[in-house]
């Protein structure tokens, strides 16, 4: 769907937890080829934690940035395995009509991204990787013992970034989306490590804003995101401590063995752990699954905290929810969002024509974010989903 003046539409998935300097750069970068269109994560993180900061000040912070037009990636998708997660935002691109999806990763090469999909896709990979999942290992480790076995180059599948960038690919294939790939290399520290150097990693900056080192962060975000987000009330995780072991301890195994991603009878470890911890750190240590990362079970705690079953895993996204818009993305609505695929939810209103099951997932991100006020210093009230505003950015 290219665009006149050979401009094109880019599209951008993140979370920006928080927005930071090495997601400035990847803006600027898209911004270089036209309108740029921001999926962003709501209120739950993939994870499975609380966001720093409440959605729409993530989303002011993207548009402050750069970004023309911003995107909710609902809960059910944004708090969940890396699969999904790319499932979903791939497919809100999709129906807002990009022609390109940018993304960091670690290799900077978007060939060596590609021949990794093209292997995971491959029979010879599905029995290599059955193969190595019997020796009892994770299944990130399994499948990167699998592809480096066929061929793929070493550290190619040892990267988050580049996990997730082939989880995009393979996304837009599943979806029919014929677009193109563009990767920009990594800059800086790590994901999820504590080195310091040009840029720092957004982990990093949520533990530094927890402990109150807020001018260390000021350093490594733009002053547009930091003005912002630095002087919104931030969010623990801790003080839902309570609130999600209440909630967990009514759950049957029944319950759990609904929740998404749960597999090999991993709800009866659950069951059994949520009956002895008396924190959510002990509970993530009690269930001891080989094959089970911590992220993965701090999900399905979370799952089950918020209501989630397995009715969306692995599912497209069911509406297109716009947090905020510029001049610019407000023109892309108009041209190209009026055919969007999928319904738009610019207003309360419009949730009033989605379907059963459209409504089912609105229903769910309001009930996410109504509990997730309560991880901020002050609860705020319930029902903010229906009464929040678009965010409009005059530019």
């Amino acid at each position: 769907m290219q665009r006149s003046g050979n401009l094109g539409v880019i599209g951008i998935i993140a979370e920006f937890n928080p927005l930071h300097k090495g997601h400035e750069y990847l803006i600027n970068e898209a911004k270089k080829q036209g309108t740029v269109v921001c999926v962003i994560s709501g209120n739950f993180v993939q994870r499975g934690d609380t966001a720093i900061a409440e959605k729409r000040v993530r989303a002011l912070a993207a548009l402050r940035c750069g970004a023309d037009l911003v995107i909710e990636l609902p809960v059910i998708w944004s708090m969940s395995t890396a699969q999904s997660f790319a499932l979903g935002g791939v497919s809100a691109l999709k129906a807002a009509g990009c022609d390109k999806i940018m993304f960091g990763s670690e290799c900077g090469n978007i060939s060596k991204l590609l021949m990794a999909a093209d292997i995971l896709q491959s029979s010879a990979f599905s029995e290599k990787l059955n193969s190595e999942l019997k020796s009892g290992i994770t299944f990130a480790k399994a499948r990167q013992n699998a592809a480096e076995a066929l061929g793929l180059k070493e550290g190619v599948l040892s990267g988050a970034n580049n996990n997730l960038a082939i989880e995009y690919i393979l996304a837009a294939r599943s979806l029919g989306f014929a677009c193109e790939f563009e990767t920009v290399a990594r800059r800086g520290a790590g994901h999820d490590t504590s080195d310091i150097g040009e840029f720092v990693s957004a982990s990093l900056l949520r533990e530094k804003m927890l402990a109150g080192e807020l001018e260390f962060c000021r350093r490594y975000m733009p002053q547009a995101s930091a003005d912002l987000i630095l002087a919104s009330p931030i969010s623990d995780i801790a003080r839902l401590d309570r609130a999600i072991l209440a909630v967990l301890r009514a759950k049957s195994q029944k319950d759990l063995a609904r929740l998404p991603d749960i597999s090999e009878g991993v709800e009866n470890k659950l069951f059994s752990a949520i009956r002895l911890a008396t924190d959510l750190e002990g509970l993530y240590n009690t269930v001891k699954v080989k094959r089970y990362t911590h992220a993965r079970i701090r999900r399905l705690a979370l799952s089950a905290f918020l209501g989630f079953d397995n009715s969306y895993f692995m599912k497209p996204v069911p509406f297109l929810r716009i947090l905020g818009f510029n001049s610019r993305g407000e023109l892309h609505l108009k041209e190209c969002l009026s055919k969007s695929e999928i319904p738009l939810v610019l207003r309360t209103a419009d949730i009033n024509s989605l379907s059963d099951s459209a409504k089912k997932v609105f229903e769910t991100e309001s009930r996410a974010t109504d509990l997730y006020s309560l991880s901020l210093p002050q609860p705020l009230e319930c029902g903010l989903e229906y009464t929040s505003k678009i965010i409009k950015l005059e530019c």
